[in-house]
């Protein structure tokens, strides 16, 4: 099993911020805990974080308000 760059994390990232670490987990092969240690260790969680905050704030619910 080879660890993830942080290339290849960010991609994962980038596709789908909401999924959980575990599911990125399963994908990759690695548990839970490992994709946590490599969120860590790229500096990847405020990223990670950032990234969801825009999906749920205010401004993103009247965008998809709009939209429907």
């Amino acid at each position: 099993m080879q660890r993830l760059t942080k290339e290849a994390l960010q991609a994962l990232i980038d596709e789908q911020p909401l999924r959980s670490l575990s599911s990125i987990g399963a994908m990759t092969g690695q548990s839970r805990g490992a994709i946590e240690k490599l969120l860590k260790m790229y500096q990847l969680e405020d990223y990670r974080n950032r990234k969801i905050k825009r999906l749920r704030g205010p401004k993103a619910r009247k965008r998809r308000d709009i939209q429907n």
